[in-house]
């Protein structure tokens, strides 16, 4: 049934209100959120899940925009009922977005992918069900369905691109088409019913302004779907430009340790690079008396990338907007099914070309030398540019810092054995000391004292050694020098980050080199696991490398533990299973299970997730304070696990500390958690845990051979103390 012209100017406003109220919101939200929030890559969702913060920003806009929906469908008369039917329940279906938020960013829901998925196939096919033969152009079958069709098409292609790198900026256009529709829908009854904006030349200049604004946008759109590349010798850094009102007469480079920000006086889009460090400049550090004159390019260098990632910009800007153009002067061919007027082809060339022109006018004489207003670096970059001698000698920084931990670590066990006397045995079957992440940090020497302090039997290491997957950078660090220097068993397992393809086991090899390094997974496909003090502890490697995708972490981890867990099928089951990421060890059976990756301490259940040792490297280790205050180190973190004489963990101790490198190393804390809180396996009377400084490695081949039992099938012993390298079995010797 018809609606009265109110009903029109409300359905007008709803729809407005629902599209600015879901992208301004996203776009709040995001801000709140900060820079460790990736709109290209995170989903709408992510903003809103439970462990995220000020969730209750993007709750509020799905909340807006389902209601805006409900409105909308209810006052537009026009359109068929089952069409308003289905807009309407797709904005209740937006609802339940809100309604079952995900648990995390990085988890997946399936309470909460059904309502979003039935939101956007609802908000796609309303369009259809509301055509009609007679009634408002833009209800009519020629305007309608193929508007559906498209809207259909695009929540499709969400299906095809779930593990993409852009799926943020995928979802965030789809979304949008979603949420426009039915403001267009509207302003089209609107219009059909006689309401009309000033005289026919206003409305054309009208409708060009409307057209240099969506070629603008789609021009800024592209930048940052296909953002350009500039090169050095040493770096490389993808521009876009920002389109964010904030944003505008800024150029902002965001890098992992902190963001380099220049303001100028103008009105051109914001500039985002993000630069990178090139594998190859491990090349570099490892020539002696490296400066950082040597790493910073030339001035003709430098400004023959910048003239040329700027014309690469332009580029895609214009094709970006020229695509607008040509999509929506062709649509109005095909639903008209006639030449475009002329109006509207000079119209669109105009918009095409204003859009263009003034926004590469803007940005040539917004971004000159004289124009900059300030500049600013942010974290560890203001740090560094204030004292760049403070990362001259990361190894003596946690030199220093050794007597702070050793009587941190002394106070430590003095009140451990005071007041949770029943957790400690005097003399327990093994003391692991399990760390993660270090990312390139030479902080072997705090390590050593920490072994000394703690008695400890063995290390465990879930990986990231290094930064860029390259011995080089090893090398340059001194990593393999110091962990020869610890005098007991370090056992290791491959991070995403110690490896620059999928076939790479360079740093495995050189890690075998080591006498006392043990590799759970080494080069091949075999498996080994080392007993130590009657304690079993087996592991794999990631799958992941420097440089891939960076998406679909959890799906890539499944192979390589089903392939560990295969392996592994008739044998006694580990006491302790290793692996770098927590996806590949969840569901294992093991009496613990442990993990790095995430530079964050957790436990669930018989999980236990490290820190970074090094609080991830001699650079991450900064975050900047918020409210002003002064700079503060990202805390660095350690295990101590203790094994009793019935094979099970006894008690976990998680030591966390900061500031180590900037010289004034701060105390966190320190929690004893009893073990069998974490390993809850019943103890087995026939089996008996004795302290050994011999440990003992089998290999494990990656098929299980038919009729194999529990037993090992090559287990050799070491013939020397426990802080000698053990003696592998031939499969697994170490290279020459």
């Amino acid at each position: 049934m018809a609606r009265p012209a109110g009903h029109l100017r409300t359905a007008v406003v709803s729809g407005a209100l629902t599209l600015t109220a879901l992208v301004g919101g996203w776009t709040w939200a995001a801000g709140l959120v900060g820079p460790g929030f990736d709109p290209l890559r995170e989903s709408i969702s992510a903003l809103a899940s439970l462990e995220t913060p000020h969730r209750w920003v993007m709750t509020t806009a799905l909340v807006v925009t389902g209601l805006g929906h409900c409105l909308t469908a209810w006052c537009l008369g026009a359109a068929r009922p089952a069409g308003r039917a289905a807009l309407a329940l797709g904005g209740l279906a937006t609802l339940g977005v809100a309604a079952l938020p995900l648990p995390s960013r990085t988890e997946s829901s399936a309470a909460h992918t059904a309502v979003a998925t039935a939101s956007f196939v609802l908000l796609a096919l309303w369009p259809a069900l509301a055509a009609r033969r007679d009634g408002p152009e833009v209800l009519r079958r020629r305007v309608a369905w193929p508007a559906s069709a498209v809207l259909l098409a695009a929540v499709a292609s969400l299906g095809v691109g779930l593990d993409a790198t852009f799926f943020g900026f995928h979802e965030r256009l789809v979304a949008t088409l979603t949420a426009l529709w039915p403001l267009v829908t509207a302003v089209g009854v609107w219009w059909s019913a006689g309401h009309r904006v000033g005289s026919r030349r206003v409305r054309q200049g009208l409708g060009t302004v409307v057209l240099v604004g969506a070629c603008t946008t789609a021009g800024l759109a592209t930048t940052a779907l296909l953002p350009a590349t500039a090169e050095t010798r040493s770096y490389r850094a993808t521009v876009s430009l920002d389109a964010s009102p904030a944003a505008v007469g800024r150029l902002v480079a965001e890098t992992t340790f902190g963001d380099v920000e220049f303001s100028f006086s103008g009105l051109a889009p914001g500039v985002r690079a993000v630069p990178q460090v090139r594998a190859s400049i491990t090349e570099v550090l490892a020539r002696p008396n490296v400066s950082l004159a040597t790493l910073r390019p030339g001035p003709e260098e430098l400004n023959t990338a910048i003239r040329d990632v700027a014309l690469e910009v332009v580029v895609r800007f214009a094709a970006g907007a020229l695509l607008l153009v040509l999509v929506l002067v062709g649509g109005w061919s095909v639903i008209r099914r006639r030449r475009p007027p002329r109006p509207l082809v000079v119209a669109a060339a105009v918009a095409w070309t204003v859009a263009t022109l003034g926004t590469g006018a803007s940005m040539y004489t917004t971004y000159q030398p004289s124009r900059q207003t300030a500049w600013r670096a942010t974290e560890v970059l203001g740090t560094f540019q204030q004292n760049q001698g403070l990362f001259d000698d990361v190894e003596s920084r946690a030199t220093q810092a050794t007597p702070y931990v050793r009587n941190l670590l002394a106070l430590s066990t003095a009140l451990q054995q005071k007041y949770a006397a029943g957790s400690l045995e005097s003399a327990p079957a093994l003391r692991i000391l399990f760390v993660s992440d270090l990312h390139g940090g030479n902080q072997y020497s705090l390590m050593r004292s920490v072994i000394e302090t703690e008695s400890i039997d063995v290390v465990v290491d879930s990986g990231d050694l290094v930064n860029f997957g390259t011995v080089a950078e090893g090398e340059a660090a001194g990593m393999f020098r110091g962990i020869g220097s610890l005098g007991v068993p370090y056992v290791f397992v491959r991070g995403n980050h110690d490896a620059t393809s999928a076939t790479d086991t360079a740093l495995l090899r050189r890690m075998q080199r080591i006498p006392n390094v043990i590799l759970l997974q080494p080069p091949g496909d075999d498996y080994q696991e080392v007993t130590v003090g009657g304690v079993t502890i087996a592991g794999f490697n990631d799958p992941r490398w420097f440089g891939d995708s960076g998406t679909g972490s959890r799906a890539k981890q499944l192979p390589a533990r089903d392939a560990f867990r295969t392996a592994f099928t008739g044998r006694t089951t580990p006491d302790v299973v290793v692996s770098h990421e927590p996806w590949a060890v969840a569901g294992l059976d093991a009496g613990v299970l442990l993990n790095g990756h995430m530079h964050s301490t957790d436990l669930e259940g018989n999980r236990i997730q490290a820190g970074t040792f090094t609080g991830g490297g001699p650079l991450t280790h900064f975050i900047g304070a918020e409210g002003g205050e002064e700079l503060v180190g990202q805390p660095s973190a350690f295990d101590v696990l203790t094994f009793g004489t019935d094979c099970r963990l006894s008690s976990l101790t998680r030591y966390r500390y900061r500031d180590v490198i900037e010289g004034r190393p701060a105390y966190d804390n320190v929690s004893l958690v009893n073990g069998d809180r974490v390993d809850t396996r019943p103890a087995d009377p026939a089996r008996t845990c004795e302290p050994a400084g011999v440990p003992q490695v089998v290999t494990v081949p990656a098929t299980p051979v038919a009729g194999a039992g529990p037993a090992p099938s090559a287990t050799t012993s070491a013939t020397t103390s426990p802080s000698a390298s053990p003696t592998t079995s031939p499969s697994a010797s170490p290279t020459p």
